[in-house]
């Protein structure tokens, strides 16, 4: 093999593993995946794969290129969950391969396949590679609209006689092999801009119009401080204060007559003509067919509806995605410290590695910054990040490998001491909520020991300044963590959902010959709708119950709660009763099947008290 291929091969294998390892053994988890899965599923049987339908309704919360992937792996290996998330964990491995090729470009090949590492073992990043939903698909095209734009404006440089790439100390080390490295001009052609638009159509196809909004601010706001003048110029003139100069220079950027010259240079006429011709005609074929429906509901409600406001109940403080970066990014969040003192070491020393650095910080400003101003918020949508902050640390371990002094000994133990405290949550969190919701399945806890033991391991390392061992335990953490709790964890976890135990019972207990008609009062989860495999009407009064069990005399089925039976019994048909009960998911409280004796057979009266999950 060549040496070339070398890195690209080992992160595709290592992220292969992490994402497919147990892929399809649990059930999908309501809401999103279940929802996206199911509506793919009936997109399928419509023979309709222009309009996306979801229990028999048009369903307008995103663009159809996600339907058709999973469709397509639908026909490859049936409706099954493994089916719905294939195309996920595809182009979750796309985007680790995606850094890695960044990293080089921007800063030199151990930077990229550390980044395409960090990427990989980072616990959002595979949960999102690891979920039938748009968001590893969408990482995936912002990823490649920026990477076409930083192929389009390297240039290569022969490496220097005396360039040593383990020398340490040395900042600019390695750095004449990266394409970008000491660049001040960057100029892309038309076929470099009508790549990096036709990259953003596709997003757009992906999850609307932030699928180009998003990657052009970034492209945008690096060249317009690229070709600004220089900050350490406007220090020097004298204004009044590092800060008031900071400012001043910050406002400049925006000035009326840069801000115009930079976004005509952007083409934008190319940026509509790409966008338009990639995802428009789609676009326009579903608004006429549903007759306008489909863009109202999109553009009114899942784009400008959730921006202006919380929708259901995903609100947050302005600090939210800091909190959930913490989280998502672990365990290499640890490392975002010391990553922010690296990168400004290194602009200050007017370092190579520059653009780079820029580049990284307008993606991570722009994507959490337009979510922070968001109405609604939930930890996904800032994942399209993931890659910038795997850059920003992939340099930094670099550094770290090179020099170990470059992590102060404080910082190591302040790293492995917040490793270790995760770990000790853990322990204390997974089992409580086991207690509460998934009858004292204390095993989960364990998980905890993983960064617990990781701890001790990265500590004795960085104490003898053994930087590769504590490097190479942070990577087996992350690999190992995710694996456990996405692979192994959340198979324990399914055994107490109910929706495919439900579609099963119903499917045994309907003869081959009937098609159920299937109801919901006070309780609807989407993966009801996938398990059972027929629409599901939802009701909120009793009467309606009894009128629709009246208008099926034979196969008929009624989910609810036992709190909201009382609500039904005395409205009930006589020979209606409930036929099965399953613990709620994570709720306390039963979900229970109503339908008539008959189709329950000799179980019916059993089942009238709870069922374990267990059985």
């Amino acid at each position: 093999m060549p040496k070339s291929m070398r890195h690209p091969m080992l992160l595709a294998v290592i992220a292969a593993f992490v994402f497919f390892t147990n892929l399809g053994a649990a059930h999908l988890w309501d809401v999103d995946e279940a929802i996206f899965a199911a509506a793919a599923k009936e997109m399928l049987a419509r023979g309709d794969h222009m309009v996306p339908y979801f229990n028999g309704e048009v369903f307008t919360h995103k663009p159809a290129m996600m339907y058709w992937f999973m469709i397509a792996a639908y026909e490859m290996f049936g409706p099954t969950e493994f089916a719905a998330r294939f195309w996920s964990a595809v182009f979750g491995i796309g985007s680790v391969l995606l850094t890695y090729r960044l990293g080089w470009l921007m800063f030199s090949p151990t930077v990229g396949f550390l980044s395409g590492l960090v990427l990989a073992s980072s616990l959002n990043f595979n949960l999102i590679a690891r979920a039938a939903t748009p968001d590893s698909f969408l990482v995936f095209f912002s990823t490649l609209a920026v990477l076409v734009f930083v192929s389009g404006t390297g240039r290569a440089k022969a490496p220097s006689a005396n360039t040593n790439e383990r020398e340490p100390n040395e900042l600019s080390a390695n750095a004449c092999e990266a394409p970008w490295a000491g660049q001040t001009r960057f100029e892309p052609s038309w076929a470099t801009y009508t790549l990096t638009y036709a990259a953003m159509g596709c997003g757009v196809l992906t999850k609307g119009p932030i699928g180009v909004l998003l990657p052009t601010a970034v492209i945008g706001l690096f060249l317009l401080i690229v070709r600004a003048q220089p900050l350490e110029q406007a220090r020097s003139t004298g204004w009044g204060g590092s800060l008031i100069n900071t400012v001043r220079w910050a406002v400049g950027l925006f000035a009326i007559k840069h801000f115009l010259r930079t976004v005509w240079s952007m083409r934008p006429l190319t940026a509509i003509g790409m966008v338009l011709a990639v995802a428009a005609p789609w676009y326009v074929l579903v608004g006429i067919k549903t007759d306008g429906e489909w863009l109202i509901g999109f553009f009114g409600v899942h784009n400008f509806g959730r921006f202006f406001g919380a929708m259901e109940n995903h609100r947050g403080p302005i600090f939210y995605y800091l909190v959930a970066i913490a989280a998502g990014f672990f365990p290499w969040s640890v490392l975002l410290g010391p990553s922010w003192s690296h990168m400004k070491r290194r602009l200050a020393a007017e370092d190579p590695w520059r653009p780079g650095f820029v580049l990284v910080g307008c993606w991570f400003a722009v994507w959490v910054g337009f979510f922070s101003l968001a109405g609604t918020k939930l930890p996904s949508y800032v994942v399209p990040a993931y890659p910038a902050l795997a850059l920003f640390t992939g340099a930094l371990v670099d550094g770290w490998l090179r020099d170990p002094s470059t992590v102060s000994r404080t910082w190591n133990r302040l790293i492995w001491g917040t490793v270790a405290l995760s770990g000790l949550g853990m322990l204390v969190a997974f089992p409580i909520v086991a207690h509460r919701f998934l009858e004292d399945d204390w095993i989960l806890g364990a998980v905890g020991l993983i960064p617990l033991a990781s701890a001790g391991v990265g500590l004795f390392f960085s104490e003898r300044d053994a930087a590769r061992g504590a490097v190479a335990t942070l990577s087996v953490l992350g690999i190992v963590l995710a694996i456990g709790l996405f692979s192994f964890g959340a198979v324990r976890v399914d055994r107490f959902q109910a929706s495919a135990p439900f579609g099963k019972w119903i499917a045994e207990h309907t003869p081959a010959d009937q098609q159920p008609a299937i109801g919901s009062f006070h309780y609807f989860r989407p993966s009801l709708v996938f398990y059972t495999g027929r629409p599901i009407d939802e009701f909120d009064t009793a009467d309606k119950v009894r009128s629709f069990f009246a208008a099926h005399p034979q196969s008929a089925f009624v989910f609810t709660t036992d709190e909201s039976f009382d609500k039904l019994d005395s409205a009930l048909p006589p020979d209606v009763s409930v036929l099965n009960a399953h613990p709620r998911f994570l709720h306390s409280g039963n979900v229970l099947l109503l339908g008539r004796t008959q189709q329950g057979s000799s179980t019916a009266k059993s089942a009238e008290r709870p069922v374990s999950a267990r059985q």
